[in-house]
């Protein structure tokens, strides 16, 4: 796999886990768009930021991307993961795991890969 691919989902996977909403803006482009559930979409780098910066003052992520796909042409590609771990409110214990599919559309940009659309939904 690319390792610029593999760093750009470590980044993200290490905002999430050390609950850094810069760190997590680092990875997405300014006109980034995503959609989550069971979040409200969020369009633009401003909106995408003040939903991670609302959920991460709340909840603690313990999470691992587990990357199956990745597809990269010229400046446009794609990369298909599952995750895995917990997010339980802050100061709280984990009971269980959860798990998530993502597709995240990556976009370079002055040399660097970028989020440029990110969805995911839960695994059942």
């Amino acid at each position: 796999m690319n390792e610029e691919i593999q760093n750009l989902l470590h980044s993200y996977e290490r905002g999430l886990n050390e609950g850094d909403p810069m760190l997590i803006r680092s990875v997405y482009a300014d006109d980034a768009i995503f959609i989550g559930q069971p979040f409200p979409t969020a369009t633009g780098i401003d909106e995408i930021i003040a939903l991670y910066s609302d959920f991460l003052s709340t909840l603690d992520f313990d999470v691992e991307f587990e990357v199956q796909e990745v597809e990269l042409s010229g400046d446009l590609g794609f990369v298909r993961t599952r995750s895995h771990g917990s997010i339980t409110p802050k100061g709280q214990k984990p009971e269980g795991g959860e798990g998530n599919r993502e597709i995240f559309v990556v976009k370079r940009r002055d040399g660097d890969w970028k989020f440029f659309r990110y969805i995911f939904n839960a695994e059942v």
